[in-house]
């Protein structure tokens, strides 16, 4: 291990010593807004066939199940609105500025290298340190282990399915595809896109007027990306030797083990692969560069540490992992000369786990969000 990481991994031990040592760690200023992410649609069906139906309905306890606030994707943006990319289905879209996006694409753990499926969801409440609510949510998702049919199955799905009100041919940017609606109490506005032999469903809640006019705008807006279609997730898993925890990173990044030091448990570091971090000595502290990448420090320790965080700039919100609550806070310290540090929190079984990022200004955050969603402790597979 560097020098540069041996400082950054020290800063974290010090600071969770002390905490051990005190019963509790206290900085600054407390500041702190919170918001959890769960979607009001969640069991929207596929219109495929029946018996596909009925597999795709069927998630395996080995893809994660976090719920997290996953926005900030580096997009192009102009006035009012921005256009997010989703890499794996090969769209884009714009969308209203007022609106948060958050991207859950699905690993299959007995084989990290493929997609299970790929969620998103659109809408105007529990959006990161945001306090505003609303009724509108569209939900996409799609299912790689449902398909590939044709189109000439598909379409005939479509027009004959009872649980739909109605069916309409619509074509956007190419893709070919069907704007119904749901019969019954849950009569959701359903589009439906023949992706590559798949079906890519994203439904609108609350089924109003208004709701049903935003996402016409915002289906309008799509962009197709021919060839580009791919189960690929571009990562791999890292998992605790001791079965702690198990989580996902890119493909390229590098992590290694540690040593355990008093009371922890597990000591674990990764960085993407263009990490840059400069330290030097500073006015009764080290003065911590992020110039580039990102740098994760993982560890657990053998105690539920109340660990509080008051620096002026904090902005915290809540995450639940598979049911159990955790605290993401996003601040910086006196030591934190440029970029900036993201820690998480949780408190399970008398143990505290700590994931804690130091990235660069223009650090890829999305990155960061998808590892901390794929943090698992409790449906571990070794």
């Amino acid at each position: 291990m560097d020098n540069t990481k041996f400082h950054l991994m020290l800063m974290a031990g010090i600071l969770i010593l002390a905490s051990i040592a005190c019963g509790e760690l206290s900085v600054g200023i407390e500041s702190s807004n919170s918001s959890s992410i769960e979607s009001n649609d969640s069991q929207l069906p596929d219109l495929q066939s029946t018996d596909q139906l009925e597999n795709s309905s069927k998630t395996t306890s080995n893809n994660t199940t976090t719920q997290l606030d996953l926005e900030d994707s580096s997009e192009e943006e102009t006035e009012g609105t921005k256009r997010y990319r989703f890499e794996q289905l090969g769209i884009s879209l714009e969308i209203p500025s007022e609106l948060c996006v958050i991207k859950n694409p699905t690993v299959r753990y007995e084989d990290q290298s493929k997609l299970d499926s790929y969620l998103f969801y659109i809408q105007n409440y529990g959006c990161p340190g945001d306090t505003h609510s609303g009724n509108f949510q569209m939900y996409g998702r799609l299912q790689y282990t449902s398909g590939p049919i044709s189109w000439e199955e598909y379409s005939n799905i479509q027009v004959t399915s009872l649980i739909n009100e109605y069916a309409n041919y619509i074509e956007v940017d190419g893709l070919r595809g069907y704007d119904t609606q749901l019969t019954g109490e849950r009569n959701r506005y359903v589009y439906h896109f023949y992706l590559e032999g798949y079906d890519l469903s994203i439904a609108v809640a609350e089924p109003n007027l208004e709701n049903k006019e935003l996402a016409d705008q915002i289906i309008q807006s799509l962009e197709y990306f021919p060839g580009e279609f791919s189960n690929q997730s571009h990562e791999k898993l890292v998992t605790d030797p001791n079965q702690l925890y198990q989580f996902l990173v890119p493909e390229d990044w590098e992590y290694s083990l540690q040593p355990n030091g008093i009371f922890q448990l597990s000591n674990l570091e990764a960085n993407s692969p263009d990490l840059d971090v400069l330290v030097e000595d500073g006015a009764g502290h080290d003065d911590i560069y992020y110039k580039k990448g990102i740098y994760l420090h993982v560890q657990v320790i053998d105690d539920e540490i109340e660990y509080e965080i008051r620096w002026p700039d904090l902005h915290q919100y809540n995450v639940y992992f598979d049911g159990i609550l955790g605290t993401v806070s996003i601040f910086t310290e006196p030591s934190t000369a440029e970029g900036e540090i993201r820690s998480v929190h949780i408190y399970h079984e008398g143990k505290t786990y700590i994931l804690r990022f130091g990235y660069a200004n223009d650090a890829d955050r999305e990155t960061i969000d998808r590892i901390i969603a794929s943090f698992n402790l409790t449906s571990l597979t070794f």
